[in-house]
């Protein structure tokens, strides 16, 4: 039993047991003695608590699953290529994901994507100049000009409209996501930044210049203090810790996010370059279960620029209202068992290539636009012997095993020699 749980029963234990057992022991002592007092009055709460937990697990009613509805498991990917990632050895890739494998737990919350009404159906044209005129109004901008644009001849709906003000340019995407591109005539950024509290899911762009080297442009982004180099190539953990709380320390207020973790996930080029994937901040704090949501929801990314910067910052909060309930889940030994029998999905243009290639298991949760509801998987990095490079690089490919147990699934994947 779990220590939390046991403070938990002990909290529920009337304080008259405890007292009863305190006159009762001192009751029939011939011979004062503190120790030996306190020692009786222990033991004698100790089997008072001991018989209330078993009374209450005893009696606990079981969690009923029946009116869960049954779930789909989504087979498609987004994006080109396949999933996998390159390294000298699997610690190398550290995320700081909250779930490890000592964790023991039985339920996980699913959602509806609430995403997919805004993906299918878009905004209007209307719609999404009124929020763009709504992001001028809360910097307080004065609008220059307003535009929409459709992605060619052959499309009728416009999926942005952008809005030009003094310093700054406003983008909203027909899902309803904005992107701003400031220019040093936006003044004190740290000031603009506390205006959008308010919004959830937003990315800045910082256009301030660039240089041209031996013929190539690379931008300079936002200007940060000389001790700090934000680049995306070769920066090692320690360095991109250090950059990303100064960061979040000056600019991530606006977020709310009250007890910072970092996810600094990085992997290897073939030309063995270190690039430095992720610089995220999520909401740490809670109990296991918040923790893992804010992880996967509840997250401020910076990005690096070309030439050391802060190139820009990306808010990401997800709505969780459309919960769909909470669902039992294997373990990780059990989706270990599904992944030998060929139960996943992958983008690995192989064969899954054996169990003594599996190098490390994690739960997330799958949250692409193709995904109808977010729902837990493990995730498995399995070294491909295959792809072992000259230099010593090797390839951890990708492979999800739903977590939700599978009398709850519609579907259970099934490889079946084709790639995604």
């Amino acid at each position: 039993m779990k220590s939390e749980k046991l403070m938990e029963y002990i909290g529920q234990i009337d304080d008259n047991f405890i007292i009863e057992a305190d006159i009762h022991a001192t009751k029939y002592k011939s011979i004062p003695s503190p120790w030996i007092k306190w020692v009786s009055v222990a033991a004698v709460a100790m089997i008072c608590i001991m018989a209330a937990i078993l009374f209450m697990s005893k009696n606990a009613a079981p969690v009923d699953f029946s009116n869960l509805p049954k779930l789909s498991v989504n087979t498609e990917f987004d994006g080109m290529g396949f999933e996998g990632h390159m390294a000298y050895h699997i610690d190398e890739l550290c995320d700081n994901n909250p779930w490890t494998e000592m964790n023991t737990l039985k339920t996980l919350p699913v959602f509806n994507n609430p995403r997919i009404g805004a993906t299918i159906n878009g905004l209007s044209a209307e719609e999404m100049l009124a929020k763009a005129k709504e992001v001028a109004n809360t910097l307080g901008l004065k609008v220059t000009t307003l535009d929409t644009e459709t992605l060619g001849e052959n499309y009728t709906a416009p999926y942005k409209a952008t809005v030009k003000c003094d310093g700054a340019t406003i983008e909203v995407q027909n899902t309803g996501h904005i992107i701003l591109y400031l220019t040093p005539e936006m003044g004190d950024f740290t000031k603009e930044i506390e205006k959008l509290k308010g919004y959830d899911n937003f990315s800045i762009r910082f256009e301030y210049g660039s240089q041209t080297i031996d013929g190539t442009s690379y931008s300079n982004g936002l200007p940060l203090p000389h001790k700090y180099r934000f680049a995306f190539n070769n920066t090692s953990y320690e360095q991109a810790l250090e950059i990303t709380q100064f960061l979040f320390s000056k600019y991530g207020a606006f977020s709310g996010i009250k007890s910072p973790g970092y996810n600094l996930f990085a992997s290897y080029s073939y030309d063995g370059d270190l690039l430095r994937l992720n610089t995220t901040v999520f909401e740490n704090t809670g109990k296991l279960t918040e923790r893992i949501l804010g992880y996967h929801f509840n997250k401020v990314y910076f990005h690096a620029s070309d030439m050391g910067g802060l190139g820009g910052i990306s808010r990401e909060k997800t709505d969780l209202s459309h919960k769909i309930g909470d669902y039992p889940i294997i373990k990780a030994t059990e989706a270990r068992d599904l992944l030998l029998n060929d139960r996943y999905i992958t983008t690995v243009p192989e064969e899954f290539p054996g169990e003594e290639y599996i190098a490390r298991v994690t739960l997330v949760y799958r949250t692409g636009w193709r995904d109808t509801i977010f729902m837990p998987y493990y995730k498995f990095f399995v070294e491909m012997p295959s792809m072992q490079q000259e230099n010593g690089l090797k390839t951890f490919g990708i492979f999800y095993v739903p977590a939700v147990k599978s009398e709850f699934l519609k579907n259970l994947p099934l490889w079946d020699g084709s790639f995604n």
